[in-house]
C-alpha cells in the first residue's frame, strides 16, 4: 500500500497543536507516522513549520425517532422509554430499559410474532441501533449489563432479527455498521465477567450460529469496519467516546449584567453536584475500560479473519508498526522506546490493559507467527523493555508464557533492542525495501552498545524476580540462553560479567527479597536455577566458542582470552558460587529445606563431574572446608546433605569415595567434641549443643552407624559412664541412642543406671519420662528390683493429698501411664490399694458434707482411668473401687449438673468399659451391681447425706449400662417397714383451728404435742418417713402403670400430702414431720402432685366397688382379699381408719372417698351409711368422716332424712351434765349430715330444728359448765338451721344472738383456739345478713342487736396482731370479719377508722386485703370529709390535718424485688409469697393515701401535701418502688409496656395480686394518680435527677403512656364543669378548649373589649410548666395581670391544682376587679392561692388590704409585724 506523506511540522509544532487540540478535545495519543525515504549520504533537510488544525468534535447525530417520522409511528408509551433512553441520567437509562425489558421485549415473547408490541419493535430498530453504542461503552455497569441483555433477547424475536440482517446489510451507513458492530464486539469482551458473559451471548448468535436458516451477519468487509474501530479505540478511546456521545453545542456566554450603582455580576454558572461527580469514571478508567475491550477483540478479530482465509497484516501494519500501540506492555508513564516524554503509555497505571496486550501477544505468536517479522524490531524493545519492570504481579503471571515464545522464536531479539535507537525513530523510512539495510547498518553501529533490557534483567533478578520467585527463577536459565555472550559481556556494570550477573542473583538474597511466610519453596527455586546458570555459563566458557570469551573478560579489554584464562576463570567462578552457596545455608538465609538442598548440590556436583572433573574437585574441596570452617547455625545441615550424598553417590567412582571419607571424619569430630565436653564437666548447655549434633547424626543415619564397631564401642561408654549427666543436659539423647542402638542387653544396663540415679534424686524423672514416650523407645525397659517403688509411691502420695501444683500432678499421671518401666509388681499392686482408699473417702466427702471441692476427685478418677487399662478385670481390688466410680460416673453428675462433664465421662467410661468386658462373667457383675443397689438404698434413707431421693431416681431412669435397677424392689422400703414408721408418727392435727377448714376436725386444744423427740431432719428439713414417701411420689407420679401394680403405696402419699397441707395451713406451729426451715413452695409443689396422682387412681373404679368395699368392711373376718387391687386398697385404708380412730387415718379416708362418691349412686351412697351407722360406738371418728363425705361428694341417701331425725332426736334426750359428753358427739354427728344451704334437702323439719335450738338453750343456761367445743358446734349448727328458724316466732334468734355476742366477746384472732368458734360466728352472721334483706321479721330482730354485734366485729378488725403467726383459719376468720364488716353503718365509721385499720393492708391474705381496702377507702372519705368540714369552721387554724401515722408507716417501708419481679416476667412462682403480700399490700396502701384527696378542700390538700413533701416520701419511697415494678431502672427495653391497657381507671374487685401484670397495672395506676394528685412533688422528683438517662426514660415513658390521658382529663373537666361552677356563673366568660393543641383559653368580655388567657399543657404535662399567654390584657395593668399570672402558676404548678382550679381563681381576679374590690398588696392578687379568701387583714396606716396568708408569710420570712408598704405595725 501506497506510504502516506510526511509533514514538514516539526514535532515540537505537532505536540503544541496536540495540546491545543487537547483543551477542547481530551488528550489524543499521536500515533507514529512513517517518513520518506532518505538517499543514502543525503543530508538531512531542515523540517517545516507547518499548523496542524485540531481535530473537530463529531456533530450530534440526529435521532432516527424525529428523522423517520417514527414518533408518529410508535405507540406512546414507547415512544416515551425511547425518549427516556436518550436522557443523560444513568438513573433514568436504567429505569427505561427495564421497561423496554419487561413491558415490551417480554410481553411480546409471550404473545408472538402477530401482536402489536412485536410490530413495534420492529418499527423501533433503527431508533435502537442509533442508542446502543452508547449503551454498550457507557461508563455505568448496570447500564451495561441491562443493555446487553435486553439486546440479547430484543434480537431473539424472529421479526426483528430478519429486520436487523436487512438493516445492516442494506440500509445501514458504514459509520453506523462501524460503530454498532465496533461497540457490540467490545461489549462481548466487558472488563466486567458478568457485562462480557451477557454480550457473549448475543455477540455468538452473530458471528456463530447452529440454525442454518439463519445467515452469519459477519463477513469480510464488516470484520475491516470492526478492525478500523478497534484500532482507533486503542489509539484514541476518548475520541471514540466523544464521537459516540456528541458534546452538546455550547450556548453563547451570558453578557454580564451591570447594576444601577455600576458594578458588574457575572453571570452565574450552574455547577454540577459533587455526589455526581463522585459516581462519574474518570477519563483514565474509561480509557483504560475501552481499551481493555478492544485489544481483547483483537483476539476474536484474529480468529475470525483466520476463518475466512485472511492471513496477511496488512491492514494491521499501521498498528502493529507504531510505537505508540506497543506502550500497552509497559507499565510506566513513559515508555523508554518513545522519544517524547510527553506521550504517556497506554498501559500506564492500567494493569487490565496491559495483561490483555500480553494475551494478545500470546495471540499473534500462536496464528500469526509468520507475519509479524517484519513488526520484530519494535517488538523486540517493547517486550525486552516491558517485561523485566512489570509490577503487578497478576500481568507477570500472563507475560511469562508469551515472552519465553517470543524469545524462542526471535533470538535475535535481545541484537535488535540494543540496536534500536528511539532518536531517530522519527528519520527512518518505513518502506520494506530499505528496512533490511537499516537494520544491518544499526547492527555495526551499536555493536559494542550496552543492553537496557538486560540490565532491567538484572535488576529482575535483583528483586528476587520482581516478587515471584516461585515463577521466574524456573523460567531465568531459558532466558538467559537467549541472551548474546556479547550482550552479557557489553551491558556489564563491572569488568567481569560473569560477577555482575551472580552478583545481581546474589543481592535477592542480600536484600532479602525472599523473606516472606514460606520462604523454602522460594529458596529451593532460587538454588537450582542459581546452579542451573553456573551450569550454563560454565558449559559457554569451557565450550571454546569465540563468541562466549567476552564472558572471561570486560568488552573494553581488547585481549583475546587464552584457554588457560578461560579454565581460571572457570575454577574461580566455581570456588566462589559454592562456597557461598555453603554458607548462606550455614548462616540460615538461604531457607531451602535441607534435603532438597542436598539434592540440588548433589546434582550440580554430578553435573560438573560429567562437564571437568577439576571443577568438580574444585566445588567439593569449596564444600569440604566451608564444612568445618565454622558452627552451623542448624545442625540438621551437614548431616542431611552427606546423607543425600551417600545416597546419591552409590557407586564406587569418586563422589562416593569422597563422600565416604568426609563423612567419617565429620562423625569422628562429632564424637570427639561430645566426649570432651562430658568429661571436661561443662555445664549443660555446652553438652547439650555438642548432644544435639550427635542425636542429630543418629537421627540422619540411624541404625547405619552402629554398624561400625568402633562408633557403638565409644557410644555405649560414653553414654553408661555419664548416664544421669546426659539424661539431665539431653534427654532425647537418651531417647534416640535407645531406638537405634539394636542391643538390648546394652540398653538395660544403661536404663537400671538411670533407675538408680532416679532413686537418689527425683529431679530427673520427668526427663526419664521424655525418654520412654518417645517412638522408638523399647518396651522391655523394666526396674530390675524395687529401686524406685519408695519414690514413686512418696510422690503418689504427696499428689492424693491434694494442694500440689497441676504439673506435679501430670508428672504423676505419666508415671502410672509407665508404671512398669518404673515399678515392681508389689509396687502397683501398693499405688492401686492406695487409689481404691482414697476414692472412697472423697466420694464420701462430697456426699456427706456440703462445698465440697472436685480438684482431688478430678485427679483420683484420671488416675484410675490410667491404671485399670492394664488391670485385669477379675481382680478383686476391682469390687471395692468400682461402686465409687458408679457413684462418680452416675450420681454425682444429677446432684451437681452445673459442674463439668469431664470427670463424670472418664467414670462413666470406666464403668461402661468393665461391664462391656468380654472377660468379666455374670456373677462378678450380679455381685458388684447388688453392692451398687445396698449403697443406693442406704443414700435414699440416710439424712446425714446431701443426695436428694429424687437424684437417685434421676440415676435410676438413666438407666446405667450394666446393672438393672427397680426401685420399689432394690431401693424403697418395703410395705410393711413403711407401716412400722407410721406408728410413731402424730396422729392430731398440729392446730385446733384446723376445724375450721375441715369439719370433721374437733375444736378442741387437747390435742397430743405433734413433734417427735429426736427426730433428725435432711438437707430439706424432711424426716425419714417424708423423705420416702416424697422419693416414693416422685417415682409413681412418673411411672403411673407402676402405681397401679403398686395401690398400697397411695396411702402414704395421701398421709404425705395431708401433713404437707398441715403445715402450710399452720406454717408456723411446729410439725412433727417437717423442720422450721422447710421450703413452702416445695410443699405445694408436693400437695400437688400428691392430688394429681390420687386423682389418677382413684378415678379407674367399676360400677361394684363400693358394693365389695362395704361388703368387706362388713365381713367378720379382719383381712378380706380381692382381686381388685383399687377395692384392696380402699378396704385397707377403712381397716386402718377404724382400728386406731385417729383423725389422720380419718382425713385419709376422706380423701379417698372424696374422690370414690364422685361416681356413686344413692344406693352407693345407702352402703357407706350403714357402714358408717356400724362404726359409730367402735370408731366415731371414722364414722364422722364418712358420714361428711356423703353428705358433701354423693347424692342424697334414701335413710340420710331419717337418720338425721334420728341425731336430732337424740339430743333432745342429752340431760345437761351429758352435755360435753354425748351431747358433743351428736352435734358433731349431726353437724356432719347437714347439707349444703343451696341444695334442695331439707335439713330438719321446723319444730325438730326449734326443739334443738331450745335444747341447746337449756344446756347453755343450765348451771353446767359446758366446753366451748359444745358452744363451737351450736354455733356451727345455727349456720344449717338459720334459714329453717327465720320464719318462726319465738326468742330462739335472741339465744342465737347471744351466743353470737358471747363467741365475738370470747374471741380473738391472736388465739388459735378460738378461731374455730370465731369463723363459725362470722359465717353465722354473714348467713343472718343475708337472710335479713327478704325477711322483715328477722330483720326487725336483727336492727335491735345489729349495732352491738357489729361493734364487736368492728373492734376484732382494728385490733392489730403484732407478731401473730399466719395461718390459713386466722385469714379466713379475718376474711369473715371484713366481710361482715362490708356494710358497716356510717356510726361506726369516723376519722379515726383509717388508722385503726391500716394494718389489714399489712394481712397475709390477698382477699382480707382487698376488702380491707374497700373498708379503707370509705374510711379515707370519711376522715377527708371529717377534716374539711373541722377546716372551713375552723378560724385559729388550729386543726392541723395530718396523715395517719400508721398508713405512713406502710408506705415509707421499702421493697426490694426489683430483680426477681424482672426475672420473673409473667408471674410470680419462684417469688416468696410474703413478699407478694408486701408488694400487693403497699401498692393498697398508695392508693388510700391518694384517695385521702379526694373531694379534699384546697386548705385540707395543702396540708397533705406540706406534709409528704416534708417527709419527702414521694421522691425516696413512691418513685423507687413504683419505677422499680414498672421496669424503669432497667432500661427502655424492660420498661413495662402499656400500649394495650388504660391507666386512669383500676377496679380492686378485678386485681389479681399474684400476677405480675396486675402488679405492674396498680403500679402504673398509682403513678398516674400521683401525676393527677401530687404532681410538684414528681417534679422535684425530676428537677433532682441527676441520672440524664433516666430522666429520659421517665419523660418519655410519661409522654407516651400517662400525659394523653391526662390532659384529656383536665380538657374534659373544663368542658364538663359543674353549672354551678364559678366558670359557669361568671356571665361574661367564655372557656374555649382545643383538644388537638391541648390548650384552654378564658376570654372575659368588658364593653365589648376582651381579656384573654391561654393556658397550654406541653406533650408531657404535668412533668414540665404551662405555658401560659396573656393573649390579650384590657383594663389590668401590667404588675395586676402578672400577679394574676403568678397565682395561676402557682395554683397549678405549686399548689397540686388542676387547669379548672387556675381558670376558676382567674375568673375570680378579674371579676372582683372589675366590681372594685381591691388586690391585696403583697400577691397582686383579690383571691389567694392558699385558701381563695379575699384581703380583709388592713393596715390602719396606709389603709392597704392584705390576705392572711400572705401577712403570715411576710411576718415569718421578715421577722416583724409591720406593715409591708408604711412599715407600720398592724398589731
Amino acid at each position: 500500500m501506497p506510504k502516506a506523506q510526511k509533514s514538514s511540522a516539526t514535532s515540537g509544532t505537532r505536540k503544541k497543536n496536540a495540546r491545543k487540540a487537547a483543551s477542547t478535545v481530551p488528550h489524543l495519543e499521536i500515533p507514529v507516522i512513517p517518513k520518506q525515504k532518505k538517499q543514502k549520504g543525503q543530508k538531512k533537510e531542515p523540517r517545516k513549520k507547518v499548523y496542524i488544525l485540531p481535530s473537530k468534535p463529531a456533530p450530534p447525530q440526529p435521532d432516527p425517532l424525529d428523522t423517520l417520522g417514527l414518533a408518529h409511528q410508535l405507540p406512546p408509551e414507547l415512544v416515551i422509554i425511547l425518549r427516556s433512553l436518550g436522557k443523560k441520567d444513568p438513573i433514568t437509562k436504567g429505569r427505561a430499559l427495564e421497561e423496554l425489558q419487561l413491558k415490551w421485549i417480554d410481553e411480546c415473547s409471550k404473545k408472538g410474532d402477530e401482536s402489536l408490541e412485536c410490530d413495534a419493535l420492529v418499527t423501533m430498530l433503527p431508533v435502537w441501533f442509533h442508542r446502543v453504542p452508547v449503551f454498550f461503552t457507557h461508563p455505568v455497569r448496570r447500564i451495561r449489563l441491562l443493555a446487553a441483555a435486553l439486546h440479547h433477547s430484543y434480537l431473539r424475536i424472529p421479526a426483528v432479527w430478519d429486520a436487523a440482517t436487512f438493516f445492516l446489510r442494506e440500509t445501514a451507513t458504514s459509520e453506523q455498521i462501524e460503530a454498532l458492530m465496533g461497540t457490540w464486539c467490545m461489549l462481548a469482551h466487558d472488563v466486567d465477567r458478568q457485562v462480557s458473559l451477557q454480550g457473549q451471548k448475543s455477540w455468538s448468535n452473530v458471528t456463530t450460529s447452529s440454525d442454518a436458516s439463519r445467515k452469519l451477519l459477519v463477513n469480510a468487509e464488516m470484520l475491516a469496519s470492526i478492525m478500523e474501530f478497534l484500532q482507533r479505540t486503542v489509539l484514541d478511546p476518548q475520541g471514540v467516546y466523544l464521537n459516540l456521545n456528541p458534546v452538546a453545542p455550547v450556548a453563547a456566554p451570558t453578557p454580564v449584567i451591570k447594576k444601577p450603582s455600576g458594578r458588574y455580576v457575572p453571570a452565574s454558572t450552574t455547577e454540577e453536584p459533587e455526589s455526581n461527580k463522585a459516581d462519574e469514571e474518570s477519563n483514565l478508567d474509561r480509557n483504560a475500560r475501552l481499551r481493555f475491550g478492544a485489544l481483547s477483540a483483537f483476539r476474536w478479530l484474529l480468529d475470525a479473519r483466520l476463518a475466512l482465509n485472511m492471513v496477511s497484516l496488512d491492514d494491521l501494519s499501521d498498528l502493529l508498526s507504531n510505537a505508540l500501540f506497543w506502550t500497552s506492555f509497559h507499565c510506566g508513564m513513559n515508555a523508554p522506546w518513545i522519544p517524547d516524554p510527553e506521550i504517556h503509555g497506554l498501559g500506564h497505571g492500567q494493569p487490565q490493559v496491559r495483561q490483555a496486550a500480553w494475551t494478545l501477544l500470546s495471540v499473534l505468536l500462536q496464528r500469526c507467527k509468520g507475519v509479524i517479522e517484519v513488526f520484530i524490531p519494535v517488538m523486540s524493545v517493547a517486550i525486552l523493555r516491558s517485561a523485566w519492570v512489570e509490577t503487578d504481579s497478576g500481568v507477570r503471571n500472563a507475560l511469562l508464557q508469551p515472552v519465553l515464545i517470543f524469545l524462542k522464536e526471535f533470538p535475535n531479539a535481545w541484537i535488535l533492542e540494543t540496536a534500536y535507537d528511539p532518536d531517530k525513530l522519527e528519520d527512518r523510512d518505513g518502506s520494506d525495501s530499505d528496512g533490511e539495510d537499516r537494520e544491518n547498518e544499526s547492527y555495526t553501529a551499536h555493536e559494542g552498545k550496552s543492553s537496557e533490557a538486560y540490565r532491567e534483567f538484572l535488576q529482575f533478578l535483583e528483586l528476587g524476580c520482581a516478587g515471584s520467585p516461585v515463577d521466574g527463577y524456573p523460567t531465568v536459565i531459558i532466558v538467559l540462553s537467549t541472551i548474546p555472550s556479547s550482550v552479557v559481556a557489553t551491558s556489564s556494570r563491572t569488568k567481569m560479567p560473569l560477577d555482575d550477573f551472580f552478583t545481581s542473583f546474589w543481592a535477592a538474597i542480600d536484600g532479602r527479597a525472599l523473606s516472606s511466610l514460606e520462604r523454602k519453596a522460594p529458596s529451593a527455586s532460587f538454588l537450582s536455577s542459581l546452579l542451573e546458570c553456573l551450569a550454563f555459563f560454565l558449559r559457554r566458557l569451557l565450550s571454546g566458542s569465540q563468541d562466549h570469551r567476552a564472558l572471561s573478560r570486560s568488552f573494553s579489554d581488547g585481549v583475546e582470552p587464552c584457554s588457560t584464562d578461560l579454565q581460571e576463570v572457570a575454577d574461580q567462578l566455581v570456588r566462589s558460587q559454592f562456597t557461598r552457596i555453603w554458607e548462606e545455608l550455614k548462616a540460615r538465609r538461604l531457607r531451602t529445606d535441607e534435603n532438597d538442598a542436598g539434592k540440588l548440590i548433589a546434582s550440580s556436583l554430578l553435573s560438573l563431574y560429567r562437564i571437568n572433573i577439576d571443577l568438580f574437585k574444585i566445588a567439593w574441596d569449596s564444600i569440604s572446608s566451608a564444612i568445618f570452617s565454622q558452627e552451623d547455625k542448624s545442625l540438621s545441615l551437614t548431616p542431611t546433605v552427606l546423607r543425600v550424598f551417600v545416597d546419591t553417590f552409590k557407586s564406587n567412582d569418586l563422589p562416593a569415595e569422597l563422600t565416604r571419607a568426609l563423612l567419617s571424619k565429620y562423625v569422628q569430630e562429632t564424637l570427639e567434641k561430645c566426649e570432651t565436653a562430658l568429661i571436661s564437666g561443662a555445664d549443660s548447655a555446652g553438652v547439650s549443643k555438642n548432644m544435639n549434633a550427635v542425636i542429630t547424626l543418629m537421627q540422619t543415619f540411624g541404625s547405619q552407624l552402629f554398624q561400625h564397631s568402633e562408633f557403638a564401642v565409644r557410644m555405649d561408654d560414653m553414654f553408661i559412664n555419664h548416664a544421669l549427666y546426659i539424661l539431665q543436659a539431653s534427654p532425647q539423647a537418651i531417647s534416640v541412642f535407645m531406638s537405634y542402638r539394636n542391643d538390648q542387653d546394652r540398653c538395660l544396663e544403661l536404663w537400671h543406671v538411670l533407675l538408680v540415679g532416679l532413686s537418689q534424686q527425683t529431679d530427673g524423672l520427668s526427663s526419664l519420662l521424655d525418654v520412654i514416650h518417645v517412638e522408638g523407645c523399647p518396651k522391655y525397659l523394666q526396674p530390675e528390683d524395687d529401686e524406685s517403688d519408695a519414690v514413686i509411691e512418696q510422690l503418689f502420695l504427696e499428689v492424693l493429698s491434694g494442694n500440689v501444683q497441676t504439673s506435679r500432678i501430670d508428672l504423676v499421671k505419666r508415671v502410672i501411664q509407665a508404671q512398669s518401666f518404673f515399678l515392681s509388681e508389689n509396687g502397683q499392686d501398693i499405688l492401686f490399694q492406695t487409689l481404691t482408699s482414697s476414692l472412697l473417702s472423697t466420694v464420701d466427702d462430697i456426699l456427706y458434707t456440703a462445698n465440697t471441692t472436685f480438684t482431688r476427685l478430678a485427679t483420683i478418677i484420671d488416675f484410675a482411668r490410667i491404671m485399670l487399662k492394664n488391670k485385669n478385670p477379675n481382680s478383686d481390688p476391682l469390687a471395692s473401687l468400682l461402686p465409687d466410680v458408679f457413684i462418680v460416673g452416675y450420681l454425682l453428675p444429677v446432684m451437681f449438673p452445673a459442674l463439668e462433664a469431664a470427670t463424670f465421662d472418664i467414670a462413666r467410661g470406666i464403668w461402661v468399659h468393665w461391664v462391656s468386658s468380654a472377660d468379666n462373667g455374670l456373677q462378678s457383675i450380679l455381685v458388684l451391681g447388688a453392692i451398687v443397689k445396698e449403697r443406693l438404698k442406704d443414700l435414699l434413707q440416710d439424712l446425714s447425706a446431701y443426695t436428694r431421693p429424687e437424684d437417685i431416681l434421676t440415676l435410676i431412669s438413666n438407666k446405667p449400662r450394666g446393672i438393672d435397677i427397680i426401685p420399689l424392689a432394690d431401693v424403697f422400703p418395703t410395705q410393711g417397714e413403711l407401716d412400722i414408721m407410721t406408728v410413731s408418727l402424730p396422729s392430731d392435727p398440729p392446730d385446733p383451728s384446723l376445724a375450721l377448714v375441715e369439719s370433721i376436725i374437733p375444736a378442741t386444744s387437747e390435742f397430743e404435742n405433734p413433734t417427735v423427740p429426736g427426730l433428725k431432719f435432711d438437707s430439706r428439713g424432711y424426716s425419714p418417713y417424708i423423705r420416702v414417701t416424697s422419693a416414693l411420689l416422685a417415682y409413681l407420679a412418673d411411672n403411673r402403670s407402676v402405681a397401679k401394680e403398686n395401690m398400697w403405696a397411695l396411702r402414704h402419699i395421701l398421709m404425705l400430702g395431708q401433713y404437707a397441707n398441715d403445715l402450710l395451713s399452720v406454717p408456723e406451729t411446729p410439725s412433727g414431720l417437717f423442720s422450721p426451715d422447710v421450703s413452702r413452695p416445695e410443699l405445694r409443689r408436693l400437695l400437688a402432685k400428691a392430688h394429681q396422682l390420687s386423682t389418677y387412681l382413684l378415678s379407674t373404679g367399676d360400677d361394684n366397688l363400693h358394693t365389695q368395699v362395704a361388703s368387706a368392711c362388713t365381713a367378720t373376718r379382719t383381712t378380706t382379699t380381692s382381686s381388685d387391687a383399687l377395692v384392696s386398697f380402699v378396704v385397707d385404708v377403712v381397716n386402718h381408719a377404724r382400728k386406731e380412730d385417729t383423725v389422720r387415718d380419718a382425713l385419709v379416708l376422706r380423701s379417698v372417698l372424696k374422690h370414690l362418691l364422685a361416681s356413686a349412686s344413692k344406693a352407693d351412697s345407702d352402703q357407706w351409711l350403714n357402714l358408717a351407722r356400724r362404726l359409730e360406738k367402735s370408731a366415731p371418728q371414722t364414722a364422722l368422716a364418712i358420714l361428711a363425705s356423703i353428705t358433701e361428694f354423693a347424692p342424697e341417701p334414701l335413710r340420710m332424712d331419717r337418720y338425721r331425725n334420728e341425731i336430732a332426736s337424740d339430743i333432745l334426750g342429752v340431760p345437761a351434765n351429758r352435755t360435753n359428753t354425748a351431747g358433743i358427739v351428736l352435734l358433731r354427728r349431726l353437724a356432719a349430715t347437714a347439707p349444703d344451704p343451696e341444695s334442695d334437702v331439707v335439713f330438719l323439719p321446723q319444730q325438730r330444728a326449734v326443739n334443738v335450738v331450745k335444747t341447746c338453750q337449756a344446756w347453755v343456761i343450765s348451771d353446767e359448765d359446758i366446753d366451748e367445743e359444745v358452744e363451737s358446734m351450736m354455733t356451727l349448727l345455727f349456720i344449717h338451721m338459720a334459714p329453717i328458724l327465720q320464719n318462726v316466732a319465738g326468742n330462739h334468734w335472741e339465744f342465737i344472738f347471744d351466743v353470737i355476742e358471747n363467741n365475738l366477746e370470747n374471741c380473738s384472732f391472736a388465739e388459735s383456739a378460738t378461731l374455730t368458734t370465731l369463723g363459725r360466728s362470722l359465717r353465722l352472721i354473714l348467713t343472718v345478713q343475708d337472710l335479713v334483706t327478704t325477711n322483715k321479721q328477722l330483720r326487725a330482730s336483727w336492727d335491735g342487736r345489729k349495732e352491738s354485734i357489729l361493734a364487736l366485729v368492728k373492734n376484732l378488725v382494728s385490733t392489730k396482731l403484732d407478731n401473730t403467726d399466719h395461718s390459713e383459719p386466722r385469714s379466713l376468720c379475718r376474711e369473715l370479719a371484713l366481710s361482715v364488716t362490708q356494710e358497716l353503718p356510717d356510726a361506726l365509721v369516723d376519722e379515726k377508722t383509717l388508722p385503726e385499720m391500716c394494718h389489714l393492708l399489712a394481712d397475709p391474705s390477698y382477699e382480707v386485703q382487698r376488702m380491707g381496702y374497700n373498708l379503707l377507702h370509705k374510711a379515707a372519705r370519711k376522715r377527708t370529709e371529717h377534716f374539711v368540714i373541722e377546716s372551713a369552721v375552723d378560724t385559729e387554724d388550729s386543726i392541723s390535718a395530718e396523715l395517719p401515722a400508721e398508713l405512713l408507716a406502710i408506705l415509707q417501708s421499702g421493697l426490694i424485688l426489683a430483680e426477681e419481679l424482672q426475672e420473673s416476667e409473667l408471674d410470680f412462682a419462684d417469688i416468696n409469697s410474703s413478699k407478694l403480700h408486701d408488694i400487693s399490700g403497699y401498692l393498697l396502701a398508695w392508693m388510700i393515701m391518694f384517695d385521702l384527696f379526694i373531694e379534699a378542700s384546697i386548705k385540707v390538700r395543702v396540708k397533705y401535701f406540706n406534709q409528704m413533701r416534708n417527709l419527702d416520701i414521694i421522691g425516696n419511697v413512691f418513685i423507687p418502688n413504683v419505677f422499680d415494678i414498672l421496669g424503669l431502672f432497667s432500661g427502655k427495653k424492660k420498661a413495662f409496656k402499656l400500649d394495650i391497657w388504660a391507666v386512669d381507671d383500676f377496679f380492686i374487685d378485678y386485681f389479681e395480686p399474684e400476677s405480675v401484670l396486675g402488679l405492674r397495672l396498680l403500679a402504673a395506676h398509682l403513678y398516674h394518680r400521683a401525676l393527677l394528685t401530687v404532681p410538684a412533688l414528681i417534679r422535684t422528683w425530676i428537677s433532682d435527677c441527676s441520672d440524664r438517662q433516666l430522666l429520659s426514660r421517665v419523660v418519655d415513658y410519661t409522654a407516651s403512656y400517662f400525659s394523653p390521658g391526662i390532659i384529656r382529663a383536665e380538657l374534659a373537666q373544663v368542658r364538663q364543669t359543674d353549672p354551678s361552677s364559678e366558670l359557669n356563673a361568671t356571665e361574661n366568660l367564655v372557656v374555649k378548649v382545643s383538644p388537638s393543641a391541648g390548650e384552654v383559653t378564658a376570654s372575659y368580655t368588658v364593653d365589648d373589649q376582651v381579656l384573654e388567657l391561654s393556658l397550654r399543657m406541653p406533650n408531657d404535662w404535668p412533668l414540665h410548666q404551662l405555658d401560659i399567654r396573656d393573649t390579650k390584657m384590657v383594663g389590668v395593668s401590667e404588675a395586676k395581670w402578672r400577679g394574676w399570672v403568678l397565682g395561676v402558676q402557682q395554683i397549678v404548678w405549686q399548689q397540686n391544682g388542676r387547669i379548672v382550679d387556675g381558670l376558676t381563681l382567674f375568673t375570680k381576679n378579674v371579676t372582683l376587679h372589675f366590681a372594685g374590690q381591691v388586690e391585696c398588696a403583697i400577691c397582686y392578687s383579690i383571691i389567694s392561692v392558699m385558701d381563695s379568701s379575699l384581703p380583709q387583714k388592713p393596715c390602719k396606716t396606709c389603709k392597704n388590704r392584705f390576705h392572711a396568708s400572705c401577712l403570715y408569710k411576710w411576718f415569718k420570712s421578715s421577722h416583724s409585724s409591720s406593715c409591708p408598704l408604711c412599715r407600720s405595725d398592724i398589731l
